[in-house]
């Protein structure tokens, strides 16, 4: 009943948008996670789960504030309405991973591969993009602020409803294959 309870509260907050908590990793989350692949609405907050093979996780309405996720296989993960705030995720393969509502602000996904990622209405305010994979990712009406894509590769994604006007591109491919370089310096 309290998993049930603190799913819904988290699941409320993540929806309005109000910042997490900062809480440190639950250890019998993270054994959970490590033993079963199947982690919904866990506590992972700062927990170093680099260069694990997480590929088909369920990390639904989990929190992973802070967490090191660097070279991690997430892809086919459903991470929906997960809230990964200032997440190390550079290097980690997201491919065909479902991020819809997906709180991502301030993560570093440098070098990322989120080909075919589904990220509808995912947060990604100031994340650092910075040649990251984002080929055939579904990204509608996402929040990108500063977010910075230099260097992204985004041919064939879907943008639509995505204000991109604060974002940063350099060598940035776009969706219909051409090169973006308004902010080289």
């Amino acid at each position: 009943m309290k998993r049930i309870l603190l799913a819904l509260c988290l699941s409320l907050l993540v929806c309005l948008g109000a910042p997490q908590p900062s809480w440190a990793a639950i250890a019998e989350d993270v054994d959970l996670l490590l033993e079963t692949n199947d982690c919904p609405v866990c506590i992972l907050n700062n927990a170093d789960l680099s260069n694990q093979d997480f590929s088909g996780a369920n990390l639904k309405v989990a929190t992973l504030t802070g967490a090191n996720l660097q070279g991690t296989n997430l892809s086919k993960t459903n991470l929906m309405l997960a809230y990964l705030d200032d997440a190390d995720l550079s290097g980690a393969s997201l491919a065909d991973s479902q991020m819809n509502g997906t709180q991502l602000p301030n993560a570093n996904l440098t070098g990322a591969n989120l080909q075919n990622a589904e990220m509808t209405q995912a947060n990604l305010l100031d994340a650092n993009l910075e040649n990251a994979d984002l080929r055939g990712a579904i990204m509608l009406a996402v929040t990108l602020g500063t977010a910075n894509l230099k260097g992204a590769n985004l041919e064939g994604a879907n943008l639509r409803g995505t204000n991109r006007s604060m974002a940063l591109f350099c060598n940035t491919t776009m969706p219909d294959g051409s090169i973006e370089n308004r902010d080289c310096s």
